[in-house]
């Protein structure tokens, strides 16, 4: 009743400053096995998701979602 919708982005993995100590050669190699698109995410890629997201026009029936934003990761069997 108060027009509120709820959603996510799920961002796959970035070599963002916070986790660069944590992406050994092995885990590097783990994460690329199990992401069909082979590479890492650039954060500029989140844009158009959230865009649309935040759009009332484009996602006014959109709610309740989770939009992965991950190269293919979230639809690979791990």
């Amino acid at each position: 009743p108060y027009r509120v919708r709820v959603t996510a982005l799920v961002p796959g993995f970035s070599p963002a400053e916070q986790n660069r100590r944590t992406l050994t050669e092995d885990r590097v190699a783990s994460i690329m096995r199990h992401t069909p698109m082979n590479r890492f995410g650039e954060p500029a890629e989140l844009i158009g998701a959230a865009i649309f997201l935040a759009s009332e026009k484009a996602s006014s029936f959109v709610t309740g979602s989770l939009v992965r934003v991950d190269g293919g990761f979230g639809a690979m069997t791990i």
